[in-house]
């Protein structure tokens, strides 16, 4: 059983199309693709998404198993501003703090398509600090 948070990156980066589809497109494939495994892997799984840019991230669905819910959100996410990856993930990690079901394991799924802006050395360590080996390995 897991409680997962998929952060999206809907920065300005994400308009790039050096993919056939955008950035933010081939997110939003992988979003629904990774979904739709989660939630058929096991009943009791849950997904939650949140945007990591604008003025601050936000939750737009908090984890559910409902996977009509997740899909739904995906078609209004706007694309705007410089993604925060520091701050999405301590979001996250709230939001899973405070999920229904305390027996799920927590994840955290952070797909990056634009540069991070931020202290890398603040940013290796929050992440660090959260388990995250693949990140965390590009910001240092």
């Amino acid at each position: 059983m897991e409680a997962t948070i998929v952060c999206i990156d809907n920065s300005e980066w994400t308009r790039s199309g050096d993919y056939a589809p955008t950035r933010f497109q081939a997110q939003a494939d992988a979003v629904n693709l990774l979904a739709g495994a989660k939630t058929q892997a096991n009943p009791e799984n849950t997904v939650g998404v949140l945007t990591m840019a604008g003025k601050t991230p936000r939750v737009l669905v908090t984890p559910t198993p409902d996977l009509g819910k997740v899909l739904n959100c995906m078609t209004d996410i706007n694309i705007e501003g410089q993604s925060n990856i520091a701050t999405s993930v301590q979001i996250a990690q709230l939001a899973l703090k405070h999920r229904q079901n305390k027996n799920q394991r927590q994840r955290i799924v952070i797909f990056a398509g634009s540069p991070v802006n931020e202290d890398k050395v603040r940013t290796a360590a929050l992440l660090q600090l959260h388990g995250c080996k693949a990140l965390r390995q590009q910001c240092t």
